[in-house]
This record gives structure tokens, sequence and C-alpha cells, in this order.
């Protein structure tokens, strides 16, 4: 028996285990077996073989790749790879921490045993933490837990915690498996686990998760337990059966999937009957996208009620609930290229609507499109000098009640941009020709037209910039004149249907279209110019925008001749009305933008919004909005927000008011509350859901950071949507976490 010194038998372990290494290598020309990875002990006393075992005594300290063992005593056998170590026991593998009075441990495969141990064991998205009777090692990353608990919670808080008299932790498939468990919250049993696996840091599996209520006027009380089908990697299926006591049992299914070339996801909700109505309810969506090639692809999209109440009966989403129409489409595209130069493009699609109606607000239909087919082509830089377009569109109107047909159209252009540093000039040259065929016309009316509206048009521009200071702050500012002219001659379309043409709000993006119709079969005559001028403010560097001011308005030359329909009011002045628009950032957090057109003629202003932001860190939001529209009679606020009110308590809601119909829109309030691993949510909504019917639910929920959570999701869906810049408190990325919220990073321990 001989005795070291710590260094000199830390030296000699390392030396020993290389020479150890070197002497095993074959002298065949077989392959080589794995060197053993260099060992190093450090203690008070040493004593043993260093090549079979040794016994260390006094502040041990072991160390082999990533594996750390800290204790009192400690034996190694460097043959079998054994460790027995007693005495305040400390061992770190990797990012994960272990503490208790006795370890045995083998290096070789990662297994051993644990005896009454706390741990800490680092995943990607949450830390967890726990004790046990008794933990195994079953691998890197399996542990085998004995009469034990954990948590997510930090230490000296634990106001959750799983217990279990068997569990199983698989931090490499993200997976538990409980044997005799419940779960604790404030020390009360909230839920009891016989038997049951469950994902960690929300990883998928298949499985039951954690049920979900609400509460809603239409529905009464909502109770929903959902099962997830993780069926392969690129695909999964979620069912969700749920019990209303107003409507009775419903059952949604959703299936994703996903590869190299296609993606979609289908979603059926079926209610064998609703006690209220008393029959059956569904509702049918498919979207599905396809890249068949580079230059091939194709889409689905289909949507599907039984009814025109279904929304506003069974769903809580207001784009849902104000849906009025339900597309049916199916689109195939092709892209390729007749030459180098000479790329093309052919698009086909059907195109059906399913009309939702509300007697007390009836819309009219829109026409299906059975089919759609546009093609288009364009040659750019011709001599140097021109770009050429040539669209074309062929598409069959159907209508149960109104004028059906088939229109054609071509709408070659063909431009001369010129583009130098401080201005641009643009002319511009174009035909728009329509041919139609009709049936179901009216008396009088042709059933064969055609149309051919020349036209042309001349943008040009200035950009002019100065150096100035704003507040001390040295920026760059430009003044950007504009002018643009269009000519459209007068055709005559009274006899033509309105297949998809409307007239739209007057607003910039009008200013400097040649058309003042949106759509294929209005293109009205004009003789006018655009004078319009831009101001912006731009730091130097990296020409971000802080301020934004425009004007601009239209001038004509002579009244115009084409109306929407044969009865509509036309222009008669020789103006159009005053559009401003003023816009930036005040500061990091302040963002404002306000817009008004002005009425020259009458004097008064025709239509205004104003909005503005204020988000000075995540999780920290006030927007308010104003709109007004003398024409539609709209007189609209709209305030939303999520701020801390205090520590870890967040205030979150939404009061979107109509002045003009005296009613409330939307309404939504509700609290949220972090507590560092654990989070609950509770909000109350109130929707108009259609002229004369409103909802009102209440969700909440509560989220156990890395295991999951119980209530309804539908109060992420409903915050997300509705309250502009809202952000969970507890996200999966750390960096985005709400800086009050943010833990200080500790010291790192050393042993």
């Amino acid at each position: 028996m001989q005795h070291f010194p710590a260094r000199v038998a830390a030296l000699s372990m390392l030396f020993f285990c290389a020479q150890l290494a070197w002497a095993q290598a074959p002298a065949q020309p077989k392959p080589a077996p794995k060197p053993k990875t260099p060992t190093t002990i450090e203690a008070e006393k040493i004593e043993g073989v260093a090549e079979l075992e040794v016994t260390a005594r006094g502040r041990v300290e072991f160390q082999r790749e990533d594996l750390s063992i800290y204790s009192e005593f400690l034996r190694y056998n460097q043959e079998f790879g054994r460790v027995e170590a007693e005495g305040g026991v400390r061992m770190v593998r990797g990012q994960d921490r272990f503490f208790g009075p006795r370890l045995r441990y083998n290096t070789l495969d990662d297994t051993g045993v644990f005896e009454e141990p706390t741990f800490q064991l680092q995943g990607e998205v949450s830390t967890m933490r726990g004790r046990a009777e008794r933990m195994e090692f079953a691998g890197r990353s399996r542990y085998r837990i004995t009469r034990g608990a954990f948590t997510s919670c930090q230490p000296g808080q634990e106001d959750w915690r799983i217990e279990a008299r068997q569990l199983i932790l698989d931090r490499e498939q993200e997976v538990a498996t409980v044997r005799d468990g419940r779960l604790r919250f404030f020390d009360t049993t909230i839920v009891a686990l016989p038997w049951g696996s469950f994902a960690l840091d929300n990883q998928r599996k298949s499985g039951f998760l954690a049920p979900h209520f609400s509460q809603n006027s239409r529905r009464g009380f909502e109770g929903a337990l959902p099962y997830y089908v993780n069926l392969a990697p690129e695909y999964d299926l979620m069912l969700v059966p749920s019990l209303m006591a107003k409507r009775g049992a419903q059952l949604k299914t959703e299936f994703r999937y996903i590869d190299h070339s296609y993606t979609g996801e289908l979603r059926f909700e079926n209610m064998p009957h609703d006690q209220v109505l008393k029959r059956a309810r569904s509702a049918f969506a498919l979207f599905h996208t396809h890249r068949f090639s580079p230059e091939l692809f194709g889409k689905l999209d289909v949507n599907k009620v039984t009814d025109a109440r279904y929304f506003v009966d069974l769903s809580s989403r207001v784009n849902q609930v104000s849906t009025g129409v339900l597309q049916q489409q199916a689109l195939l595209g092709y892209s390729g290229r007749f030459t180098q130069t000479l790329p093309y493009s052919l698009t086909g699609q059907i195109q059906r609507f399913q009309t939702l109606q509300d007697p007390l607000a009836p819309i009219l239909p829109p026409y299906d499109r059975l089919p759609q087919i546009n093609f288009s082509t364009a040659r750019t830089d011709i001599a140097g000098r021109f770009d050429a377009m040539l669209p074309s569109e062929y598409v069959r109107f159907s209508h149960p009640t109104l004028v059906e047909g088939t229109r054609f159209s071509l709408n070659p252009t063909l431009t001369a941009p010129y583009l130098a540093p401080g201005y641009f000039v643009t002319p511009k040259l174009g035909m728009r020709h329509a041919s139609y065929r009709l049936g179901q016309v009216a008396a009088g009316q042709p059933d064969r037209q055609s149309v051919t509206v020349p036209w042309l048009s001349v943008d040009g521009g200035l950009v002019f910039d100065r150096d100035a200071r704003w507040f001390g702050e040295s920026l760059t500012q430009t003044l950007e004149p504009r002018l643009f002219y269009v000519y459209v001659p007068f055709r005559r379309q009274d006899q033509v249907p309105l297949f998809d043409t409307a007239t739209p709000s007057f607003n910039f993006t009008q200013l400097f279209a040649e058309n003042r119709f949106v759509g294929g079969d209005r293109f009205g005559d004009t003789n006018q110019v655009t004078l319009a001028a831009t101001t912006r403010l731009l730091t130097p560097g990296g020409g971000l925008e802080l301020l934004r001011a425009t004007i601009g308005q239209r001038y004509y030359f002579a009244d115009e001749r084409v109306g929407l329909t044969a009865t509509s009011t036309l222009r008669t002045h020789d103006s159009s009305d005053l559009l401003g628009s003023i816009g930036g950032r005040l500061g990091r957090a302040l963002a404002f933008d306000a817009t008004a057109q002005y009425n020259q003629h009458d004097s008064r202003v025709q239509h205004y919004g104003v909005s503005a932001r204020y988000a000075p860190e995540i999780a920290k939001v006030v927007s308010a909005s104003y709109r007004y529209d003398r024409d539609t009679l709209l007189r609209q606020i709209d305030i939303a927000g999520q701020w801390p009110v205090r520590p870890g308590w967040y205030a979150v809601g939404r009061f979107n008011y109509s002045f003009s119909d005296r009613r409330q829109l939307e309404g939504i309030a509700g609290l949220e509350y972090n507590a560092g691993c654990w989070v609950f949510r509770a909000a109350i909504q109130r929707l108009q859901a259609a002229v004369n019917a409103t909802s009102s639910g209440i969700f909440f929920m509560l989220e156990f950071n890395g295991v999951g959570s119980f209530g309804s999701d539908d109060i992420l869906t409903l915050l997300k949507r509705s309250v502009p810049g809202y952000q969970v408190t507890n996200p999966a990325d750390p960096h985005l976490v709400p800086p009050s919220l943010q833990r200080p990073q500790p010291f790192t321990q050393i042993f």
C-alpha cells in the first residue's frame, strides 16, 4: 500500500491512464478500440493502484469528460469504471446536478444509483428540480425515481410539484412516466395520476392533454378533454370531444401535415344534435398548398358550414363570428419561360362561395368563378429603354339570381422608366379590352358586348435632401414632390354587368392609380393630374424613418362620364378632396399615424383616422385608434393593451365601441399572473356576434411551465388576435421574457 500527495496522485492517474490506452492498442491490423478517456482525482489522501482501483478521502474531486463528482470519500475501479462515493456527494453531469449522501455510478455505461438525492435537470425550455428516496441512472438522459417529486419552480418556492411512487424521466425524448402520482398546487392535490405519461418542455407526445373549461352565454359551461396523436414527425392529429351545457356534445378534429413539397391543415367539427336548434351541425375546413415542381404549384382552400348561424353560436373568434362569406377554391399555377428574357405565368382556379346571411343585415352573394384562367407574360429592358407586359384573363361568372356570363380581357402596357439619382420619370401606355358573352340578361341588354379603352399616364418625382437637427439629433430631411398625369378617353360601359367591380375608398393608393374602379368591368374616363409632396426625417446611418408627412390632391380637366351604375352620381368638381397624412416614431417606444380627407367644396372633413401605440418593452403595450367616415356614418374607437400593474401581475383588455350604433363591438377584460414557474390567465369577452345577437364568454388557463396547462387554449388565441402587441409572459425563448420578470443570473457554483 502506498500513499501519494494529492497533486502527484492526480498527475500519476493521468499518466497511467494514457499509458494503459497505449498498451491496449493491438498489433494486428484490426480497428483499434476507442482510447479510454483520461480521469483525474484530487483529494487530501489517495491510496491504491492507479490502473486498477484507488480510494480517495477528504475533499475529493473526480473529473472525467463532462462528469464531476465531489465527496468526502470515493472509490474508483478503473477496469470496470465503477465509482462509489459517500459523504456530501455532489455530481455534475453536463448541465445536470445531483446532491445526496451516497452514490454508485458506472462511467462506462452511465448507469448507477443515487440515494436520497436532490437534483436539477436542465431542459431546452425549463429547468426541473426535485428530490427522491432513490434515483437510478439508466443512461445519459434517462432517470428512474422512486418516491420522488419534481417541479420547475425556483428553490424555496415550490408552488407546484408532481409527486409519484415511481417516476421515469427521459430527457432525450422529453417524456415523463408516472405511477401512483399526483399534481399538487399549493399543497393541494388537483389531479390524481394513477398511471400515465406526459411530455416535458412542451414536446410532442401522444396522449390526453389537460382539460379545457370555459363559460359562454350562447353555449353555457363548456368542458373539453383533448387527445393528441403524434402520428409521425411530419403529421399529427388532435381530437377534442367537448360538452356544452346549452348545446350538447361536439367533436372537433384537427389534422396537420407537412412535407418538403406540401403542407396543409384539415379541420372538422361535428355536433350530432344541437339541443337548441334540434338538429345536427358541422363545419369543415381544408387548406393545402403544394409545390409539385419549381414551376408548378397548387392550392386548396375549402370551407363549409351547415348553417349561417354556426359561427355566431359556436365560435368565440371575432374573425369567424363576423364572417359573411366562406371560400371554396382550387387553384393550379405554372410559371416558365418562352426564352431566357421572356417569362410567363399561367394560373387556373375554380372559386365558389357560401354566403352566411344575417336576416337583419343581408349581403349580396358574390359571383362564383367557374373557372378563372389568367395568363401573363412580360419583357423588360427592350432596346435598353422599354418594359412591356401582357396580362390576360378568361373567367366564367355564375350566380343564382343575377346576370351570368364569360369575360375575356387583355391589358397590355408599355412603360419607359427613367431613373436617376434625385428624380424619376415613368411614361406608360396601356389598353383595356374586355369582351362578354352573357346569359340571364335583362330586357334590352345585349348578350354580347366588348369594350376597348386606351389610356396613358406619366409618373414623375424629385427627391431633395438636407441635413437637419431634431431635438439636438443630427438627421436627414427629404422633400419629395410628385406629379402623376392620367388620360383615359370616354367609352360607354353602362350596359356592361358588374361581376367583380366596385368603387374603392379614396386614399393615397387611389391618388396614383390609372383606374378609379377596382375590378375588370369598368375603366373610368379621366383627364387629371395628381400633385403630392412628402417629407421625411431619417437617421443618417441606417435611414430609419422617424417622421413622415404627405399631402396630395387630384385636379381634373374634364367631368367624368363613366359611373359604376347608370344611376351613379358623377363628379363635376375640378378637384378631389385633399388628403393628408402624418406618422412616425417619437422615441423608441411611441409610434403614431394620422390621416385625413378634407372636402374643400363643402368645407368639411370627410374621413379621418388617428392611431398611436406605446410599447416600451415586451408585454407592456397600449394602442388606441379612432376612425370617422361621413359617408358610411362610421365612428369607432378601439383601445387595447397589456400592462404590468404589480410585480408578476399584468392587466390585458380591449374596448371597441361604435358611437354610430351606440353599442360595444368587442370588449375584453383580463388578468395574467406570472409566478415564475406557473402562469394564470383569465379573461371575459363580450362580442357583437350579429346585428341583434351578442356572445359573452369567460376563459381561464393555468399553465405549469415545462409540463402543461389546464383551462382553455382559446384565451391565448383571443388575446393574441384582439390585443395588438400582446405577448405571453412565459415564452419558450428566454430572450423574450419581459424585463420585469427576468431573474438575475446566479453566480456559477464551484465545488
